[in-house]
């Protein structure tokens, strides 16, 4: 059986479509071996990432706390203070006043004591 030149033509053209398309394949599956090897790979390194990213906001969640704490500390003490403050400078005015009412009543001798100690008379200058 003698072949024709069409025939051989034909199957020439046969055999290297088979050979393009068995190297297509081949590509095809080292491109994808290749893509999945990069997306186990950039998987990991974004779980990494993910688990760095968690520990950030826990740091950042912590420090939020302890800062938002030290400052409502730092507030109440400074409040603690002032009312601290307040109240002994209430307390002593209050001392003055009662000294500055009880040694005008009780003195009866001839007004020595208020004329020695000039600052326990009530001149009009000090509180009540």
């Amino acid at each position: 059986m003698k072949l024709s030149s069409g025939e051989i033509l034909a199957g020439c053209i046969v055999l290297v479509l088979l050979v393009f398309e068995v190297w297509q394949y081949l590509d095809a599956k080292t491109y994808r071996e290749t893509m999945n090897a990069q997306l186990v790979l950039l998987s990991t390194r974004v779980d990494s990432v993910d688990d760095r990213v968690q520990l950030a906001r826990d740091k950042l969640e912590k420090l939020e706390q302890s800062s938002i704490g030290g400052l409502i500390g730092n507030a109440n003490d400074a409040l603690i203070q002032g009312w601290s403050a307040m109240i002994d400078t209430v307390e002593k005015e209050l001392q003055r006043a009662k000294k500055g009412f009880d040694k005008p009543a009780g003195n009866t001798g001839g007004g020595t004591e208020s004329e020695a100690d000039p600052s326990s008379a009530p001149n009009g200058n000090e509180p009540l």
